[in-house]
């Protein structure tokens, strides 16, 4: 393993609460593994008997239904663990978990993989503290997932793309001229794999959010021009979207009035009073029936 990736797995141990001396020895051990852009990394159904951590690159996890549908869970950038990892398996014969997700690389990558076996006989040598530390670190990844789905059944097609859109833009957004640039290139259908919508409905409140000048396209990227505004929309407050609310970004257009010919205002008064007379006859008939 190159000196670099055996650096960086250790780092992204000892930010999960592994003490730096064992942190460093697992890293050495660690097997870096490269996938091209859409290679699958592992099926859902797989074995839970190893380590996986993203060293470059990013990767989507997928949970499939029965019926063939699909639906995108998350997007993981470098420097994460990622899958689910059985460390209470001890025995070869007993029943094993399996990975929830199918991963995918979204982009070339590297990644670090540690063996289940390696990381138990580390887990039981670390003290009581150390062990608490590196327990709630993983945990805390699974508990930011399940907050995530509950919150999106919950809310409704659009305040779970403003929601899916804040996340990414807070996961993968870099300062840009005009806000924040998305340095993903996503499409309407990973959009509506990710919160579970239909491509249509999906490009309908993409083209909303862009009239209202809260998101622009450059590049096949998008660039968040109103993040706060798309907090707003997420959490169901009323948003100030400056495509509607500023007059400066209307262009100065006016409303165009059309004058009626001369005569059709009186044609109009009339015709309405030969229908309000119609009405009184035809009320007073079904009164005296």
């Amino acid at each position: 393993m190159e000196s670099s990736h055996t650096a960086l797995c250790t780092t992204l141990l000892t930010d999960l609460g592994w003490p730096s001396d064992i942190a460093s020895e697992m890293g050495q051990y660690a097997h870096v593994v490269s996938y091209e852009k859409d290679a699958t990394i592992f099926h859902a159904g797989e074995s839970t008997d190893l380590l996986y951590a993203l060293l470059s690159g990013e990767v989507r996890s997928y949970f499939g239904t029965v019926d063939g549908a699909r639906l995108l869970v998350s997007i993981i950038r470098s420097g994460q663990f990622f899958g689910n990892t059985d460390f209470h398996a001890t025995d070869a014969n007993q029943m094993r978990e399996e990975q929830l997700f199918t991963v995918q690389a979204l982009s070339r990558c590297k990644v670090a993989v540690i063996t289940r076996a390696r990381v138990v006989r580390r887990l039981h040598a670390l003290p009581a503290a150390d062990l608490v530390r590196v327990v709630q670190s993983m945990d805390s990844k699974w508990m930011t997932l399940c907050d995530r789905l509950l919150t999106f059944m919950t809310q409704d097609v659009r305040r779970r793309l403003a929601q899916a859109i804040g996340e990414i833009t807070k996961t993968f957004g870099i300062p840009h001229a005009r806000g924040k640039l998305i340095t993903l290139r996503l499409s309407h259908e990973d959009f509506a794999e990710l919160i579970g919508a239909s491509r249509p409905m999906v490009s309908k409140h993409l083209k909303e959010l862009t009239r209202c000048r809260i998101l622009a396209q450059e590049s096949r990227r998008y660039v968040i021009l109103q993040e706060d505004a798309l907090a707003d929309i997420a959490s169901g407050k009323p948003a100030t979207l400056a495509g509607e609310a500023d007059p400066s970004l209307r262009r100065g257009l006016r409303p165009t009035l059309i004058p009626m010919p001369e005569g059709s205002a009186s044609k109009v008064r009339a015709t309405m009073r030969r229908d309000q007379d119609t009405r009184a006859k035809r009320q007073l008939g079904a009164a005296a029936s």
